[in-house]
């Protein structure tokens, strides 16, 4: 009964999502495909049974006539509502989708980004969205069509009980037998969709590292298809081994459940019908004629809504995937503080371990960063920088110690409203296929005033807007993918588009993680001098491998193995002789005839 409940639930979630994209295309749905079903019974069963009926009773033809004209014309016009049904699902499955995928879209963006580290979250994001559209839709025509077979079996089974009950055994104990072997069938299907989810995943990848850009050059320049054809083909090879077991428990319950009904829904139930009508117990033509027909339709429609009624329970366990991604972010929050202006941002003895780490990336850190400030976070690659940065944005939640926005815990303000606060360039930004003012502004651009903003962020990030491969100007696609006139831009290009996002922006606080790894030295150097200026009165926090643009921060932390192990300002750590001093010099000696003087004095000066 548990099971029973369960599975109804999940087909009213599915049938909620259609009924939430479009009300009339649930209504159309259930309407055309249960009447469609109900109206072949009438036509094929009490028509044929109407008409030889009137044949023997000599009733005049006239009438006969005018009834079948009626029903051939209700034949015509369900014939109508459901040509013009089929093109209304067409148009209207594409909302479905918007439906089900904004939701989808909605809940990633506030999912922790803890949950991206896990394979699990993975297979569960890859099992919800697998086919959820169309199962949403088909598992609607489904149950429409078992209503109708509900229905029209109750139509035809009084025909056939009205000339004989004992054929209600024949058609009847079949439901039972082979709903059993159904739900075993279903249940098998549904264990080997789960099973291979990970399978799909690997061969899904390999297959994206063969058309997407990103891996194009690395792949034409190594030699990886022995390594990726192996990891296709033990993919497969595990996906056939898995589904071989499921799948000949399947094919063994579709047989029993097929069986069911051709022994006694058919072979059993006909001979019945030959012994009565051979000792005559049969009262007229009409009677045996709309019992045969009677008994092939209510037995084809047993079939189907056993069939049906399988399928809906099998798609319901397979909805209940889209069901349990979708509703895992449903607990009831409680109202948090919203921050309007940041003044501070304390940390208090951090630490964080990613989930499934046995080390720490951040170990007991503490320092406070104040409006107006401007940090540089330098160290070695591994040193947990970009980590450290996830967290101030509260991306992660610590694993112990506390981060204090303006004296109040992060677990307690509105995390939303306070990212809006941040203009933020990741080392792994990305460029998105949109307009090169889209990607600016990271929505469309509504009137001129907003072109005016792209214009003068593109000019303080550097982008040339002039470039003769921006055809289209600010409304250039940046990307070929989906215009064949797109531009794509280099490393350095699409730098440049990131920082321009936060010149857009205009937010209280800056972090710039790596913005200029594909820019030069000299570009470089007059992005975060421009950058600097531009920042005046806000707070910034910038990582940089290039220790000379460090020095325009007011201080410098260096980290090591997830420690602070040095601070100060560039002179302080200069004098100390430590780690900073030895990495500075080696990158002095190695870029002093590529770095202009200016750039080596450093921008401090500028200040004052």
């Amino acid at each position: 009964m548990k099971k029973r409940d369960s599975s109804f639930k999940h087909l009213m979630y599915a049938m909620r999502q259609v009924w939430e994209a479009d009300k009339l295309l649930l209504i159309f749905t259930l309407f055309k495909n249960s009447i469609e079903q109900v109206f072949y019974v009438f036509f094929f069963v009490y028509l044929t049974k109407y008409i030889f009926n009137c044949i023997e009773r000599n009733i005049a033809y006239e009438k006969l006539f005018w009834f079948l004209v009626i029903a051939c014309s209700l034949h015509v016009v369900v014939h109508f509502i459901c040509g013009w049904y089929e093109t209304y699902r067409k148009i209207k499955t594409p909302v479905v989708y918007k439906h089900i995928f904004y939701r989808v879209m909605d809940l990633s963006d506030s999912l922790e980004l803890k949950d991206y580290e896990s394979p699990d979250f993975y297979d569960k994001y890859a099992r919800a969205l697998d086919n959820c559209v169309d199962n949403a839709i088909n598992i609607t025509i489904r149950t429409g069509v078992f209503i109708g077979n509900v229905i029209s079996t109750i139509m035809s089974l009084v025909i056939v009980v009205s000339v004989d009950p004992v054929l209600l055994v024949f058609l009847v104990i079949p439901i039972f037998v082979s709903f059993y072997f159904g739900k075993k069938n279903a249940k098998a299907n549904y264990d080997r969709e789960n099973s291979i989810t990970r399978d799909k995943r690997t061969a899904d990848y390999v297959k994206r590292v063969y058309y997407e850009k990103k891996y194009a050059a690395e792949v034409r320049l190594f030699d990886i298809n022995n390594l990726m054809l192996d990891k296709q083909e033990k993919a497969v090879d595990a996906m056939e081994k898995t589904s071989l077991v499921y799948r000949m428990k399947s094919a063994f319950y579709s047989f029993l459940m097929k069986g069911s009904y051709s022994i006694l829904a058919g072979i059993f139930a006909y001979f019945y019908v030959v012994f009565k009508v051979k000792y005559g117990n049969v009262a007229d033509i009409s009677s045996y004629v709309a019992m045969i027909t009677a008994m092939a339709f209510s037995t084809d429609q047993l079939k189907a809504a056993v069939e049906n009624r399988i399928y809906i329970n099998n798609e319901s366990k397979l909805f209940k995937n889209l069901e349990d991604f979708l509703e895992q972010d449903k607990e009831e929050k409680p109202n948090k503080t919203v921050i309007k202006d940041i003044e501070t941002v304390e940390l208090i003895n951090i630490s964080f371990t990613y989930p499934g780490a046995k080390k720490p990336t951040i170990t007991d850190m503490s320092f406070k960063w104040k409006k107006g400030e401007k940090l540089a976070i330098v160290g070695y690659n591994g040193a947990g920088k970009t980590t450290l940065i996830k967290l101030i944005m509260g991306l992660y939640p610590v694993t112990s110690g506390k981060i204090l926005i303006n004296g109040i815990d992060i677990n307690e303000i509105d995390l939303d409203e306070y990212r809006k606060r941040f203009g933020t360039v990741f080392q792994d930004l990305q460029v998105f296929a949109m307009t090169l003012s889209e990607n600016v502004l990271m929505r469309r651009p509504e009137n001129e005033a907003d072109y005016e903003i792209v214009k003068k962020a593109l000019k303080n990030a550097q982008f040339d807007i002039t470039h003769r491969g921006l055809t289209k100007g600010l409304d250039t696609m940046i990307s070929r993918e989906f215009d064949e006139e797109g531009f794509v831009p280099s490393g350095g290009q699409a730098q440049k588009i990131a920082i321009a996002r936060v010149f857009a922006h205009n937010p209280d606080m800056v972090i710039l993680d790596e913005p200029s790894s594909a820019l030069d030295p000299l570009a470089e150097y007059n992005m975060y001098n421009n950058m600097m200026k531009l920042s005046e009165g806000k707070g910034v926090i910038f990582i940089s491998h290039r220790l000379s643009s460090a020095r325009m921060a007011d201080e410098i932390f260096l980290m090591k193995d997830g420690k602070i192990v040095e601070d100060g300002t560039h002179d302080e750590l200069m004098a100390r002789g430590g780690y900073y001093h030895e990495m500075f010099m080696l990158q002095a000696e190695n870029y002093q005839d590529s770095i202009p003087e200016e750039m080596l004095k450093g921008a401090a000066a500028y200040y004052g």
